[in-house]
């Protein structure tokens, strides 16, 4: 999950000073008319430096690797760079800080949701939309035609695209089919399992999975120490859609806190009520987590031949779209991508322009499918055409596309001020544990005074 990875990275760095030092080595402002070359000479000769993340199990290198290699049958004699650093703490992001303050960042940043509106802050990505227009005005882009938009509109900030998104990142409920066929339900005649899920529907299964988990009989098949549900609750594209269906906001549009208001202390208590009924996994519990084989549902933006590598549920899973809340449901996702540096010159702008372009396109989408990471790709032909699940057309490999208008990136960062991000989701998630934790005692009213201080402190 790569953005649950770098939401763990914002946590680690909130005590920093983060990008201290940064504005007088960053460019201070970007006209957003700049001239673009979209017909770079295929001869150039040039380095073109990316910062890559690699604490992922090496999934993104892999695919940068593979990209590099794509990227120099059109351009043999630029040379790209890349510089290999961990995400599994906070030394990503150390790492950034380092490089920009030091005057000499990369031409591309990796981000994703939240980390992305923090660069833009701090003035170190440059907003895309010239580029984004002229090659639409040249006829080298459609987006409208060849790519799903939703995710190109994501990245947007105060009108404006400051990255180029490289793939879908859409939560879906994986379940254990071994653990439902021990329980005498079947997917196949269970009317409940349908691309239309609703959190009606998934509490009902939840109900009958843990009737039988808690029983004698779940004792004797092995499942006693087994859960219904690994929410990942603390996860923002699981919370933000929960938070969002249920209008439960955390500011105004005027940046005024409104966590005490009936619909938060409604999400809350849904929340707080499937933890105490023993329906779910305490936050961060790695005992009893799905990819061991003991839970029977669980929230992930995993594709299905990374979840494969898991031996303990290999074989042993399909999918469900995340169970829609209420008419105005939604279904988390979020988006990883890459964002030029405000510091490059205009020449090697232009030629990181070139990569970001050949990354959506069909050969760069396959690179990224043939290495794991999409689920699915950006590009509808390719989507649509399940290229990005080759070997696993037996499963409901649609959960992953339904609802496009309903899946929705985390913002309340957004309408507020970006830079005190860090902060904020610390907040929230802090928040989310709280009230997942069937091991504390405390009111839900309790939980949301003790989130509304933090968010006080967080943006003070």
């Amino acid at each position: 999950m790569k953005n649950k990875i770098l939401a763990a990275i914002a946590v680690a760095v909130l005590s920093l000073s983060f990008f201290a030092g940064c504005g007088p080595k960053i460019n201070e402002s970007q006209p957003d008319d700049y001239e673009v070359n979209l017909n770079v000479d295929k001869n150039t000769e040039a380095t073109l430096s990316v910062m890559v993340p690699s604490g992922d199990g090496g999934l993104e290198a892999k695919y940068v690797e593979a990209l590099a290699e794509g990227f120099k049958e059109i351009f043999p004699k630029v040379k790209v760079k890349l510089d290999y650093r961990d995400i599994s703490d906070n030394s990503y992001a150390a790492s950034v800080n380092a490089a920009i303050a030091s005057g000499n960042p990369p031409d591309l940043f990796y981000t994703n949701t939240g980390f992305y509106y923090y660069l833009i802050s701090k003035n170190c990505i440059v907003n895309l939309e010239p580029y984004y227009k002229a090659a639409k005005d040249a006829g080298v882009l459609n987006l409208e035609a060849d790519y799903y938009t939703s995710f190109f509109s994501m990245s947007e900030y105060d009108g404006k695209r400051y990255v180029v998104p490289r793939s879908m990142d859409s939560v879906v409920t994986y379940y254990n089919t071994e653990i439902l066929a021990a329980a005498g339900i079947d997917p196949k005649t269970d009317e409940r399992f349908n691309n239309d899920f609703t959190w009606e529907q998934f509490n009902s299964l939840l109900d009958d999975v843990n009737a039988y988990l808690t029983s004698a009989q779940a004792r004797t098949d092995g499942y006693a120490d087994c859960y219904a549900l690994d929410p990942c609750f603390e996860w923002e594209a699981v919370y933000n859609p929960i938070m969002q269906s249920y209008g439960a906001n955390i500011f105004d549009e005027n940046g005024n806190i409104t966590v005490e208001s009936e619909n938060m202390t409604e999400m809350a208590t849904m929340v707080n009520t499937l933890s105490k009924k023993g329906r779910t996994v305490k936050p961060y519990t790695s005992t009893y987590n799905f990819k061991s084989g003991k839970c029977a549902f669980f929230f992930s933006s995993y594709g299905p031949t990374k979840m494969n590598e898991e031996l303990a549920v290999s074989g042993k899973f399909d999918a469900l779209p995340f169970p829609l809340i209420g008419k105005n449901g939604k279904i988390g996702c979020g988006f990883a991508g890459w964002g030029i540096s405000s510091n490059s010159s205009a020449t090697q702008r232009d030629l990181a322009w070139q990569f970001l372009s050949y990354m959506i396109s069909k050969e760069g989408q396959m690179a990224l499918i043939n290495n794991g990471l999409a689920t699915p790709s950006i590009r509808i032909d390719l989507a649509e055409e399940k290229q990005w699940s080759k070997g696993f057309e037996n499963l409901n490999l649609d959960a992953w596309l339904v609802s496009e208008d309903k899946k929705i990136c985390t913002d309340y960062f957004v309408k507020f001020d970006p830079s005190k991000m860090f902060g904020i989701q610390n907040a929230v998630q802090n928040f989310m544990k709280n009230i997942s934790d069937a091991y504390k005692n405390n009111s839900v009213a309790y939980f949301i005074g003790s989130f509304k201080s933090d968010l006080e402190a967080a943006i003070a």
